[in-house]
């Protein structure tokens, strides 16, 4: 390319008023996109306070405006603003003024939103906050420019929440064809533009218009074990009620204690075909059954922190006291006492595990990560027999969860760890299929570069941030495609030079796998909910 380049041209407007290009001293526009709104600095000669309060052109906080920043013929606008400071500089000889603030996107961070969002797609949600709160056209020549994602939100619930903090929240978690993030950015015409991550392609040629790069990697960023946990519903079995479906089901076997008797019942049940029957012979005074587990399959309570069951007992035969004893693989015992009313199935839920074992008479010793056996007894009140029955036993309350690990990236770079909890993950493969997308994502080190220039020729298509560009440094044996972060144009006017800084990132994309399409799902809970 040439770099026999025309000096640069200015178009500003504030409040209406065309600010004459002479009297523009030096001008910075950045322009930021998802993390950052744009913003503007523009140094303006003042003389005769023709820009003070009361002058022939009184500029104001709160005007809106514009700057539009090129070379010769070719001006294309860089930004639609609004002044928001003004700061005055003088001298006895010179007189200056100093106009700064933001692009519009500044309306995201005024209003606040309180309610839910419930089975919406991420592009509405991001429609209804423009249309209704920040008052920003996401349209432009009749194109939609808030594109569609690939997720729905079965429940978003906030309270006094920054709308800015929304549609952040719904770009870094939408996907579209198999890939998380959005990336949004208010366009230089004031538009509002919401679109998939790493989508749009700068026209722009860096080729031989680079003076100054500075290209880092670095492991700051490294993650390469990865713990994802779900939501806290995980039981033991994962099939609720399997283990009162059998006397001999696959993790343990039930028994009773002489000269008790017990057996499946399938007239009497609150859920699935069967429950446990317990029956005591008259001339008793304990009804006593146990279910013990297999070999390999002791429950660890402070893992599990639920134990779960429903319990049924007949009417006058017994007293409303009812037992459950947990043994560990010692036989050390831990028991609770519940009062149950006669002849309905009552549900009874514990806390269990180390952190709950004042709720529970302990025997010196107990194990709570390997609880063996779970003893349920009744007590008759009279010489006659009785029976009592127990259904839906489970323990519950685990995280599901997965952890990956890359050894090679561990071996160069050290062990380095990340846990996430997302409460969308409703089995231990969604986590391993999320915590395998993140591995994937932060396993390598970040790349960053920044390019500065003034001979970039970008005729009417300005760099934008959001935007990838090719960019090859053969001294580095560096090439591929970057994402623009963010785009500074800085005119001075001293000495007729627009240099263009960019700042660059390059990173894999975060894979969403299916995990993501798990926002479809109505029966998910809410990632981000009001307090209480």
């Amino acid at each position: 390319m040439s770099m026999e380049l025309p000096p640069p041209t200015m178009a500003v407007v504030f409040g209406g008023y065309g600010i004459p290009q002479s009297d523009v001293v030096e001008c910075r526009v950045h322009l930021g996109c998802t993390r950052e709104v744009s913003s503007f600095k523009v140094l303006l000669q003042n003389w005769h306070g023709q820009y003070s309060s009361g002058g022939s052109v009184s500029l104001n906080v709160g005007m809106d405006g514009s700057i539009s920043i090129g070379r010769g013929p070719n001006c294309p606008q860089i930004i639609t603003g609004r002044i928001e400071s003004l700061r005055y500089e003088a001298t006895p000889t010179e007189h200056y003024v100093q106009v700064s603030g933001r692009c519009w996107g500044e309306r995201l961070f005024r209003r606040v939103f309180t309610g839910t969002f419930a089975n919406m797609k991420g592009e509405d949600i991001v429609k209804y906050l423009l249309d209704h709160y920040v008052g920003l056209s996401h349209n432009r020549g009749g194109t939609e420019l808030v594109e569609t994602t690939d997720t729905t939100y079965a429940k978003l619930e906030y309270e006094n929440t920054p709308v800015w903090d929304i549609i952040k929240y719904v770009a870094e978690t939408a996907d579209k064809q198999g890939v998380v993030g959005f990336d949004f950015r208010v366009a230089p015409d004031g538009r509002f533009e919401f679109f998939p991550r790493n989508s749009k392609t700068s026209p722009v040629s860096l080729t031989d218009a680079i003076e100054y790069s500075e290209y880092t990697r670095d492991i700051h960023s490294v993650r390469n074990r990865i713990t994802v946990y779900g939501v806290g519903e995980k039981s033991t079995p994962l099939d609720r009620d399997a283990w009162t479906e059998s006397l001999s089901p696959a993790d343990g076997s039930w028994s009773a204690i002489s000269p008790n008797q017990v057996s499946l019942d399938a007239s009497n049940k609150v859920k699935g075909n069967a429950s446990i029957k317990a029956y005591g012979p008259g001339n008793i005074t304990d009804v006593a059954i146990l279910f013990t587990l297999a070999a390999g399959k002791e429950v660890n309570a402070n893992l599990y922190p639920l134990l779960s069951f429903w319990v049924y007992r007949q009417a006058n035969v017994f007293y409303e006291n009812f037992m459950v004893t947990l043994f560990d693989t010692n036989m050390k015992a831990a028991g609770r006492v519940w009062p149950i009313g006669p002849e309905k199935w009552t549900q009874l839920q514990a806390r269990i595990g180390v952190k709950n074992a004042e709720l529970w008479n302990v025997e010196g010793g107990f194990n709570w990560t390997a609880v063996k056996a779970i003893r349920f007894d009744c007590w008759l009140n009279s010489a006659n027999p009785g029976s009592f029955w127990v259904d839906n036993l489970f323990f519950g309350g685990c995280r599901y969860s997965s952890t990956q690990q890359d050894t090679s990236s561990q071996s160069a770079y050290g062990l380095r760890e990340l846990v996430e909890v997302d409460e969308e993950l409703y089995s231990d493969n969604e986590c391993q299929m999320r915590a395998r997308a993140l591995l994937n994502h932060l396993k390598n080190p970040a790349e960053r570069l920044t390019v500065r220039s003034t001979v970039i020729d970008y005729g009417n298509t300005p760099l934008l941030p959001g935007d990838k560009i090719y960019v090859a440094l053969p001294n580095e044996n560096v090439s591929g495609f970057f994402r623009i972060e963010s785009v500074e144009y800085h005119v001075d006017a001293r000495t007729q030079t627009l240099e263009v800084a960019l700042e660059l990132g390059r990173e894999a994309p975060l894979l969403a796998d299916y995990i993501y399409a798990l926002k479809a799902k109505t029966e998910h809970l809410s990632r981000r909910k009001a307090p209480a």
